[in-house]
Formats: C-alpha cells, sequence, structure tokens
C-alpha cells in the first residue's frame, strides 16, 4: 500500500514504547491527520505476519477511500504490536493461498451427499521452534512442568500412564498459569481438574477435531499405531494449544486495558480533532474492546470499534448474563465511549472461535448452565456475535451503507466472505476483505 503503517509496541505488561509513542504523535502533527484507524492482530502472530495483516488490509481500505473516501479528511494507519505466540499450523488465506479450502464448499458438497465429505491431516506435534515459543508463554514456575508436556506430546507413547501422566501435567499448569474466565471473572478453565483418569478433555478434544473431518487414527507414537491412546495425543495437543489460549487472552486484555486503552486517551487530549476508529482481529478484538475499558471517561474515546473474528467471549458487553441474573459481562457499558458502533462481524466458518476455543473455555459438568447448547456458555463472540437482542445487519457491499441507527453494540454476519482455511482454525485469518474494509470505514462514516 502507499500510506505507511505507523507503529506501536506495547510488552506483556501493557507498557508502550515510549519512542514509539514520541514518534506517532508527531507523525500525526505532520499529516495533519484528521482520522486514525488503529488495528491489533491477535493470537498466532509474529510480528513480521502482524505487519502483512495491517499492510493487506489498510491497503485494501486505501484503495476503497480512493474510491468512496470524504472529502477534507486526512487518514492514517497504526498497527499495534504485543507479544503473542504463533502456532505455524494455522494458515492465513491471503498469504497461504495453497494451503486453504473454501469451507463453504466443503460444507455442501457433504451436506448434499456428492461424494464423502473432506478429510484434513492433523496439525504436527510442535517443532523445537514451536516448543520455545510454547515455553516462552508460560511463568517460569511452570516452566517445567511444560517442557515435560512438551515432550510427551511430540513423543506420543503407546502408554496409557503416560497419557494419564500428561493430564496431570495439563492441570498443575492450569492451576498456576491459567486466568479466570473471560467475562465471567468467577469462572475457570477445564484444565484445573485435579483428576481425570479416563483422560476425557484429551477425547473431548480429540472428538472436536473429528467433527471437523480432521484424520487422527493411525497417527503419532509407534509405527502402526492406530489404538485410542495414539488418537488421544491429537487432543492433548489442542489442550496444549488452550493452555496458551488462555495465557494469550490474559495478555490481551492486558495489552488492551493498561497499555491502548491509556494510550488512546492521550491521543485524544494531546490531538483535539482527531477521530478515532478500532479494529481487532481474533485476541486483537479483545485487545480493542479492554482498551475502551482501559480509556478515560467521560465524553467519547473512540469513534467506533469494528471486531473481526474476536476470540473472546460473546457475552462480554452483556447487560445480563443469562446464566447468572446477578452479574454481566466484564465489558457491560464501555460501549458507552464509543460515539459509534461496535461492530462485532463474525462467521460460522470459524471453527476456532466456534468450536475450539469455547471447548477450552468449558467448564466440565457446568457447561450447560442456563444455556440450550453445551458450548453456548462459553462461545466466542466471533462465532455468532454479540447475545441477548443486539440488531444483526446484513454483510454490505462496498458502496451500500448499514443503517447503524444509533445503536452501540450491531451484529454483522461475514460467512459470505470469511469461509476459507482449514481445521482446527476453520476461516478464523480469513478477513482480507473489501467487504470488512467497508465496514470499518461505513462505521467510522468515512465515505460517501
Amino acid at each position: 500500500m502507499a500510506d505507511p503503517v505507523l507503529q506501536v509496541q506495547f510488552d506483556a505488561d501493557g507498557d508502550v514504547n515510549a519512542d514509539q509513542e514520541r514518534q506517532l504523535h508527531d507523525e500525526l502533527g505532520r499529516l495533519g491527520a484528521t482520522d486514525l484507524l488503529v488495528f491489533s492482530h491477535g493470537w498466532n502472530n509474529t510480528p513480521t505476519v502482524a505487519t502483512k495483516l495491517y499492510e493487506a488490509f489498510f491497503g485494501r481500505v486505501s484503495s476503497l477511500l480512493a474510491a468512496h473516501g470524504r472529502s477534507g479528511r486526512t487518514v492514517a494507519y497504526l498497527g499495534v504490536y504485543w507479544p503473542s505466540i504463533r502456532w505455524s499450523d494455522e494458515p492465513i488465506p491471503d498469504f497461504q493461498p495453497a494451503d486453504v479450502v473454501d469451507l463453504g464448499a466443503v460444507t455442501g458438497s457433504a451436506a448434499g451427499g456428492v461424494g464423502p465429505p473432506q478429510v484434513f491431516e492433523p496439525p504436527p506435534p510442535p517443532d523445537a521452534k514451536l516448543a520455545k515459543k510454547v515455553r516462552a508463554a508460560f511463568p517460569a514456575d511452570v516452566r517445567k512442568e511444560v517442557d515435560e508436556l512438551l515432550g510427551l506430546i511430540t513423543d506420543r507413547p503407546n502408554d496409557k500412564d503416560q497419557l494419564t501422566r500428561a493430564r496431570d501435567l495439563v492441570a498443575a499448569i492450569a492451576r498456576s498459569a491459567c486466568p479466570d474466565g473471560d467475562g465471567e471473572e468467577a469462572d475457570r478453565p477445564p484444565f484445573a481438574a485435579d483428576k481425570d483418569p479416563q483422560a476425557q478433555l484429551f477425547a473431548d478434544f480429540t472428538a472436536a477435531l473429528e467433527e471437523l473431518n480432521v484424520e487422527t487414527a493411525g497417527a503419532g507414537g509407534a509405527a502402526g499405531i492406530g489404538d485410542a491412546v495414539g488418537r488421544l495425543w491429537h487432543g492433548a495437543q489442542e489442550v496444549l494449544r488452550g493452555l496458551t489460549y488462555w495465557q494469550m487472552k490474559n495478555r490481551a486484555g492486558v495489552v488492551g486495558e493498561r497499555g491502548l486503552g491509556p494510550l488512546v486517551g492521550r491521543l485524544v487530549d494531546q490531538h483535539a480533532d482527531l477521530n478515532i476508529d478500532l479494529i481487532g482481529h481474533s485476541f486483537g478484538a479483545r485487545v480493542v474492546s479492554y482498551a475502551l475499558k482501559g480509556a478515560p471517561a467521560g465524553r467519547p474515546q473512540v469513534r467506533s470499534v469494528t471486531l473481526l473474528q474476536g476470540a473472546f467471549s460473546h457475552f462480554s458487553f452483556a447487560a445480563q448474563l443469562p446464566f447468572d441474573a446477578n452479574r454481566s459481562g466484564a465489558l457491560n457499558g464501555q460501549q458507552d465511549k464509543t460515539s459509534g458502533p461496535v461492530a462485532a462481524c463474525y462467521s460460522r466458518f470459524d471453527s476456532a472461535v466456534g468450536v475450539m476455543y469455547p471447548l477450552a473455555s468449558l467448564l466440565k459438568g457446568e457447561d450447560a448452565a442456563g444455556a440450550d447448547e453445551p458450548l453456548y456458555r462459553w462461545g466466542g463472540i466471533g462465532h455468532d456475535g454479540h447475545q441477548q437482542g443486539v440488531p444483526e445487519l446484513a454483510l454490505q457491499k462496498p458502496g451500500s451503507h448499514y443503517d447503524f441507527a444509533g445503536n452501540k453494540l450491531v451484529n454483522i454476519d461475514a460467512q459470505q466472505v470469511v469461509r476459507e482455511g482449514r481445521p482446527p482454525s476453520g476461516a478464523h485469518s480469513d478477513i482480507i476483505h473489501d467487504e470488512l474494509a467497508w465496514v470499518v470505514l461505513d462505521a467510522g462514516g468515512l465515505v460517501d
């Protein structure tokens, strides 16, 4: 893209790179920026991948502004960088088109009975490079347990006792390392259960893979292994992914509330005429949402927020939780810090937030309390949007405007375009589309 993407980096505690913040203020003044679009990447991004993401998405934005932009506006672009872990088996469709399929076509073929459904290879065991990144995601006091668990998942021994040992390690790591639930602070992840002799947790994750047409039989461990132990190591690996999910989910909230939110306040203070629109993908959607919580109270600090396949609770902005009338979502009321909408773009083809992430958040035996479906309590906003009576808007082509009608919380079903990927993450990263860039621009009132 022709327009440069400014950048600002936060550490795991939400502390901003002070030199980059000074450069940001200087550059906004030099450009005479009237509008600032701020994008946060999610879990599973290296700085290199995040930069490609920003350049690709803002490239779509820039092209749309050239064709439809309001006159008299100078739009600047800012990419937020924060420490997240990269699982190398999750492709980004716009960057790795050979590694993805149209999940809508695959689903349609299977549902229509035209041949057998497509079967996908399972994610490979962590290599040394990935194992190093996984290890770094956890506190020092559980590194020994993480190392042992990584070794078991890599070796996959055909031994039920070793599978039980892996389950014990998961419980030990979770008790020490996992934060409380997303938007429901009294809840804990399932990994903290002390005993699970049948390794049911691993079986649940294995079953989820199989329901997504991922092959699990006969893989892992000794040559020719095809028994239940061999299958369950695939589930154990997804549990480890879930453990890192809890770490990154907590970090995303910290970066948003302690880092990006206060930065937004300082930008508003120092650039009185600057309009700010926030964009977040995956856990980056959690970063920008929690930035509202960390922004100063008073007049609206942000014009709009666009959540692209958000990997956090679909009840986060809820005034009342359906399973506990005495509690609200952690971000209830924070939409009042925007002058425009908080738009949740979601897709049923996102199996990361639709299947795997909720499973990682589910309390076994208590998951269905007050809910119609087992995973509903723990659903992700990128799978079905804000809950409880939030307006549903149809996805628009560029040039057609949304009727936000003054609503602060709105849902947009993006499955028409967010549909390419492969299990277990599905279409979670399929976000480089003109239609999604148009949501951002129309929510911010930047197009005619």
